[in-house]
């Protein structure tokens, strides 16, 4: 069975991006990490698609080149995310699969919605 993931609002995955990375790694720490972070203020519906959204967004990361959207620190074991892809992550369909991890971005609709995100940021 299928199901969309529901879209949330960029900020809360920045915000959630921010809480793993400052905790110890692995899935589970970062979990608990975005829950404690977030969990006083959003629904659980919320979390779980924020999950489900972040964890499609480092598959996407890991597995293509998104030029232009990461980069990569010499030395480092992780990428820094442009906020467009962040944003693109929020809104792009998403249709979670079985359990967590079982989803992905359609890599083309993804880098479209990047790309029109780092268009608005460019302009004015």
């Amino acid at each position: 069975m299928t199901e969309p993931v529901r879209e949330v609002p960029a900020e809360l995955l920045i915000r959630a991006n921010n809480a793993a990375a400052k905790d110890r790694r692995g899935f589970e720490n970062a979990m608990i990490s975005i829950i404690k972070a977030l969990s006083k203020e959003v629904s659980i519906g919320d979390l779980i698609a924020i999950c489900c959204r972040l964890q499609a967004l480092a598959a996407l990361t890991r597995s293509d080149d998104v030029s232009g959207l990461t980069m990569n620190l010499h030395g480092r074991e992780y990428s820094l995310i442009n906020e467009a892809a962040f944003k693109a992550a929020a809104t792009c369909p998403l249709v979670l699969r079985g359990s967590f991890g079982d989803s992905e971005f359609d890599r083309e609709e993804f880098l479209r919605l990047a790309l029109s995100f780092a268009e608005q940021e460019g302009s004015g």
